[in-house]
C-alpha cells in the first residue's frame, strides 16, 4: 500500500487528508474515487487559505514515505555563513 497527501484548495478554503492506495498515482485522475469519497463526509476540516488567488481551485498530491526521513542533506554550513 501506498500512502498520499492530498491538497485541495479553493480560492478561500483549504483541506488536507491522507489517502493508501494499492496502485501508485501517477495523475490526479487515479485518485478521483479517494476524493469524492472523502469531499461526502461531514467531518471534513477547512482551514483558511491565506494565499487568496483568483482562479477556482487546485488539488495536488504526494506520496508520503511513512514520515520516515532520508539520507539527504538539505543545507550545509559554510564558513560565510557562519
Amino acid at each position: 500500500m501506498k500512502e498520499y497527501v492530498i491538497k485541495i484548495f479553493t480560492k478561500e478554503l483549504q483541506t488536507k487528508f491522507n489517502i493508501q492506495r494499492k496502485e501508485p498515482i501517477s495523475q490526479i485522475e487515479d485518485a478521483h474515487k479517494e476524493i469524492i469519497d472523502y469531499l461526502g463526509k461531514n467531518d471534513i476540516e477547512w482551514e483558511p487559505n491565506l494565499l487568496k488567488y483568483n482562479a477556482g481551485f487546485y488539488i495536488t498530491y504526494e506520496e508520503v514515505n511513512n514520515g520516515g526521513r532520508q539520507n539527504v542533506t538539505v543545507l550545509e554550513e559554510t564558513k560565510t555563513r557562519v
